[in-house]
């Protein structure tokens, strides 16, 4: 299960049936789950956690130093939860401050050449495809998809169940359930794909409708109303009053 090759720190811990490649590195106060798979090349920094049945490489690089002068060399993590597949020279930096951690959630996809920088925090499910950058800080919610060569700024959020277009760049959030693209990004119109995917259909996708037509038109008392029969639509106007650098506008 364990290449020859493979140079494995005595520190770290790996559950009995992880598979390690060729030239696989490990460093020290490293965890790997159950059922893991460590293709050849890759590498796991000190502070690297992965969760079972995770899929790393070839040649992916989780736990690297933040790229953050604030970094000082304290203890910190770079946290995959279980079944996240990071592809062929993808990156994950693990976080500036004391234990503090980037974390990437359950099930997620990182294509190759993508980056997630330090601090960063992806939800569940979530698609980041080929040389997607994100900055520091960022936050990505569940569901989310974005796409080839999208950009993040630092500190900026993308809501869950949003599609962010390809080869887009933003430096202030996207919205939850809606689709965003272009440099600078703006907002188009609902995610109708991505949440018939989901299973979200009937009443609460047309509630999710209303919600996104209303935020195009300024409609304050109408989101309000819609608030109070739907909890999607609740959190949509939460994650509005959270935003510290501003919402995307519609086109």
């Amino acid at each position: 299960m364990i290449h020859k090759s493979a140079v494995i720190d005595a520190a770290a811990r790996l559950a009995e049936d992880v598979r390690v490649g060729p030239n696989v590195v490990i460093e020290d106060d490293v965890v790997v789950g159950a059922g893991a798979v460590l293709h050849a090349g890759t590498v796991l920094h000190a502070g690297s956690r992965v969760g079972a049945g995770c899929r790393l490489g070839p040649y992916a690089v989780l736990g690297g130093e933040p790229m953050d002068t604030n970094f000082k060399g304290e203890r910190s993590f770079a946290v995959l939860e279980d079944d996240v597949e990071l592809r062929e020279f993808a990156t994950i930096h693990r976080a500036t401050g004391e234990a503090a951690e980037t974390r990437v959630g359950a099930g997620t996809l990182v294509m190759c050449y993508a980056h997630v920088s330090h601090n960063v925090r992806v939800g569940r499910e979530v698609v980041l495809t080929t040389n997607v950058q994100l900055g520091g800080h960022c936050e990505v919610g569940n569901y989310a998809f974005l796409g080839s060569g999208a950009m993040l700024h630092q500190f900026c959020r993308v809501g869950h169940y949003a599609m962010y277009g390809a080869g887009s760049a933003s430096n202030q959030d996207i919205l939850p359930f809606a689709t965003a693209r272009g440099n600078p990004a703006r907002h188009l119109r609902l995610n109708k794909v991505g949440l018939k995917r989901c299973g979200i259909t009937s009443e609460r996708y047309s509630l999710i409708e209303r919600s996104i037509r209303a935020l195009r038109r300024k409609d304050e008392n109408l989101l309000e109303e819609l608030a109070g029969q739907s909890e999607d639509v609740k959190g949509l106007l939460e994650f509005i009053e959270k935003s510290k650098r501003g919402i995307c506008k519609f086109v």
